[in-house]
């Protein structure tokens, strides 16, 4: 990728889909904008390049299991076809499992109105996050797990799930050891001082810079880079600052060709002359905008194949109010119009 991004979007190089070095790589960006895809194919390229890959949604609303036509468990599964490719689910919901984790060791050593106290702390809202949290964090501390993986894909939610996802292991490991006596919607804290190593041995993982790179995700439009801006620079003052920038959907029309596809590319290029500063030295790489839904193989390995770096044109011949990149009287060959890489819309 390149050191600084580019004046123009059209300089943008192509995404190395094989060039990761880091373990853990953190995909995230605004809803919408195609990071499950993005992060698929990355992970699928890699692991058929000989390396050993484990994808990891821990978005509630993830459609992993549609992208790669297989269903992903708490477990590691492998995917059919691909030698060395896994996909994993963390269960945001899997709150009762976690509360009776958390209280199992009180029931009958502490008063039964204390136990109650600790199961109603863990009912609300907040417990939901912290369990995939939990998870999380077992995972990034586990040096047995980690070793079975040349790479960890994470395929987050969007920024504000995913920024307090990655801030809770520093918050938790300080305010453990500033309020041993506490309580929490965690429970009782002086239970949480043994899991105190995990967390910081997750906090010493993401903030390395020689395991962990998070790539902000983004289409070339004004209110998706803003969100990467802020997504970027909040995790930067995490300690999270060896980031990379993709952005998807990149459309070179011809603005003398059909004006929908002409103001599309023209939209998409102001987009990105008013690229926040802050992504400015933020190594970016583009992906082109492409024809159909994303789903399966076939269509990654598409994506993520050497045709799949060239930035799309408007045909020559494109009626007045046609779809950008679609023929006169016709629509691709794929029978859908052109959209950014994403599973979804």
């Amino acid at each position: 990728m390149s050191q600084t991004a580019p004046r123009e979007l059209y300089d943008l190089p192509p995404v190395d889909w094989e060039g990761w070095g880091s373990r853990f790589l953190f995909f995230t960006g605004k809803g919408g904008v195609g990071k499950t895809t993005i992060a698929s194919a990355t992970a699928l390229r890699m692991a058929e390049a000989g390396r050993r890959v484990l994808v990891v949604s821990t978005d509630p609303a993830s459609n992993l299991d549609d992208v790669f036509g297989t269903e992903a468990g708490a477990e590691p599964a492998e995917v059919p076809g691909v030698p060395g490719l896994s996909l994993m689910n963390l269960d945001p919901e899997a709150t009762a499992a976690y509360r009776d984790r958390v209280v199992g060791p009180y029931r009958g050593v502490l008063p039964e109105e204390s136990v109650r106290s600790m199961e109603e702390q863990l009912s609300g809202a907040c417990t939901v996050e912290i369990a995939a949290f939990d998870e999380f964090t077992g995972l990034l501390a586990d040096p047995d797990f980690v070793g079975r993986f040349d790479h960890i894909v994470f395929d987050t939610a969007p920024p504000g799930h995913t920024l307090r996802l990655l801030c809770l292991p520093s918050a938790w490991s300080g305010y453990i050891e500033t309020n041993p006596e506490g309580a929490s919607c965690l429970g009782t804290l002086a239970g949480l001082e043994a899991q105190r190593e995990r967390y910081v041995a997750t906090v010493e993982a993401l903030a390395d810079a020689g395991r962990t790179t998070v790539v902000l995700v983004s289409r070339p439009e004004e209110s998706a880079l803003w969100e990467a801006a802020r997504a970027g620079g909040e995790l930067a003052e995490l300690g999270i600052r060896n980031q990379r920038l993709v952005l998807n959907g990149v459309f070179a029309g011809d603005e003398s060709g059909d004006p929908v596809a002409g103001a599309l590319a023209r939209r998409q290029r102001e987009a990105w002359k008013g690229l926040p500063g802050s992504l400015r030295g933020v190594p970016a790489a583009a992906v082109p905008l492409v024809a159909g839904e994303l789903t399966g193989l076939d269509a990654l390995r598409a994506l993520a194949g050497p045709e799949g770096g060239t930035p799309m044109t408007a045909r020559p011949g494109c009626r007045r109010g046609s779809p950008p990149g679609t023929s006169r009287g016709s629509r691709t060959s794929s029978g859908s119009w052109m959209r950014p890489a994403t599973a979804s819309s």
